[in-house]
């Protein structure tokens, strides 16, 4: 066990009987602190990797806040949103790790489907507005829950238009980064008041990259097995290297087999191309919801007779992304725990499986509020 496999909290405070009491109290703390190993709930952080990250601080906003959303269009608000209409999973999700659940008034569509609502915020599910999706946005729900502020994503930039148009503060997000989702956490907690969650969240977050470079940084480049990242819909397309999943697999210390492509959305691939990249490794992300596993599985792969020469396929390196949570392989708010996962797929010696188990066990605890299943990472 490592020392950041556990939520910290200090002892209950207690009166004692006597100042001897106390005394050996206060050694056996001590002791129990200096290895790291204390046990139980009440944190508001997941323990860390030891590195040297400051935690973060997010600068509190003063109202009335004219901000830039990540489109940078100006939006005002007179004071903290306190009726939040979120269209997207992503910002919804993040609403949920900054405590703002309960101002959620509206969300996206298929709340029922997406396993992150039934495990941290199952009171959502049916009880506020549907607005949709980005490609058909419901304009007429969103009025009627009365928000103050509306979080859409970038496909829906022109309704964001239309109701700052109208009166009502919304704002565009496009986490299409980690850089870019951290920006989306500091702007919602502005706009929000959730600034000192926020700068709980991304500490979080600079802890896990400070482990996952820390883990990496001595790694010969023999050593990086080739990774080849499956779309969710066919694994005759794969993530070219401008795109987030390519740089999951870079910053864990492998090479993205798609690196050899251009462009930042998912590209379609020919069995030849497959098998000049001779990907060492292959994975299968979920489906869009993350409830389960995409319409092909690792065993279809294996089994395609046109693969089989290559490397992963021989060697039985296919595997699924862990569903049941959230997609981690894309940039949503606990995407670090994809990096984590992958990190313990592609170099088992560095990092375990258990580990991230207990790791992503620790953050959806504090951030979400739920006692994950380990096994869904462990099996």
């Amino acid at each position: 066990m490592n020392g950041w496999d556990r939520i910290p909290c200090g002892p209950a405070n207690r009166k004692k009987e006597n100042r001897m009491m106390k005394r050996i109290l206060a050694l056996l703390l001590a002791m129990v602190m200096s290895l790291t190993l204390l046990a139980g709930c009440g944190s508001t952080q997941p323990d860390a990797p030891v590195s040297d990250v400051k935690a973060v601080t997010v600068e509190k906003a003063s109202f009335p806040l004219t901000i830039e959303d990540q489109l940078g269009n100006s939006v005002t608000l007179e004071k903290p949103a306190e009726r939040i209409v979120s269209g997207y999973y992503i910002s919804s999700s993040a609403c949920i790790a900054l405590g703002l659940e309960n101002k959620l008034v509206g969300t996206e569509e298929k709340t029922d489907k997406r396993p992150i609502y039934k495990l941290a915020a199952p009171e959502l599910i049916g009880s506020i507005a549907n607005v949709g999706s980005a490609k058909v946005f419901d304009l007429e729900n969103c009025l009627g829950a009365e928000p103050d502020l509306v979080i859409l994503p970038k496909k829906a930039k022109d309704y964001a238009k239309t109701l700052n148009e109208m009166g009502i503060a919304a704002v565009v997000v496009n986490p299409e980064s980690h850089e870019a989702l951290v920006d989306m956490i500091k702007l919602i907690a502005n706009l929000t008041g959730s600034e000192e969650t926020a700068g709980k969240l991304i500490t979080s977050y600079n802890e896990v990259l400070s482990k996952v470079e820390s883990a990496t940084a001595n790694l010969d480049d023999s050593k990086k097995p080739v990774v080849y990242m499956c779309n969710n819909s066919t694994y005759l397309a794969t993530a070219p290297k401008d795109m987030y999943q390519a740089s999951l697999v870079r910053s864990v210390g492998g090479k993205n087999a798609g690196d050899i492509l251009e462009g930042d959305s998912w590209t379609d691939v020919s069995y030849e191309q497959i098998l000049t990249m001779n990907p060492d490794i292959i994975i299968i992300p979920t489906n869009n919801m993350a409830n389960g596993q995409p319409d092909f599985t690792a065993a279809d792969v294996l089994a395609d007779a046109n693969l089989a020469e290559v490397t992963a396929v021989k060697n039985g390196a296919v595997y699924n992304m862990p569903a049941g949570l959230e997609a981690w392989d894309s940039p949503v708010p606990s995407g670090v725990l994809g990096m984590l996962w992958l990190l313990a797929t592609v170099h088992p010696d560095l990092y375990t499986k258990a580990e991230c188990a207990d790791y992503a066990a620790s953050f959806y605890k504090t951030f979400y509020g739920f006692d994950m299943d380990k096994s869904i990472i462990t099996g």
